[in-house]
């Protein structure tokens, strides 16, 4: 695992997008966007237990995360493996609905995607490149 640089971590604590990137069984990438957060040097994400995402990360826990800004134009993507974390799944939706709509909207939204049963995702990183001025 890689200690973030301090560019870095500031970009990341920006509000963005991350687009994770998993294996599919026939090697063809899969790639959907989702929110995220810093958690110390890993990134959490939550989703659906039932996504495509999650079968193929419990075949093979690579990823790969493309977190992208505009004006100007610059990203980071990250690269490791992950693991599902099934403890505080509601915790974790609503800090990630917290940063992405507002403390206030934030626990209603993360209790309405709960109904579904979620997993966080945890990427361990082990590489980190940039592009752009970071």
């Amino acid at each position: 695992m890689v200690e973030l640089a301090e560019n870095v971590r500031t970009f990341l604590e920006d509000v963005h997008l991350g687009v994770i990137a998993t294996i599919s069984p026939d090697g063809a990438a899969h790639q959907t966007a989702l929110w995220y957060a810093l958690r110390g040097d890993t990134l959490i994400m939550n989703t659906g237990v039932a996504t495509q995402k999650v079968r193929h990360l419990r075949r093979d826990p690579r990823a790969s995360v493309c977190v992208a800004a505009l004006d100007p134009a610059r990203h980071v993507t990250l690269d490791g493996s992950v693991t599902f974390d099934e403890t505080q799944v509601l915790e974790d939706l609503i800090t990630l609905a917290s940063r992405y709509a507002g403390p206030a909207a934030g626990p209603g939204i993360a209790a309405s995607i709960a109904r579904i049963p979620h997993v966080t995702l945890i990427l361990r990183i082990d590489r980190v490149r940039t592009f752009g001025k970071i």
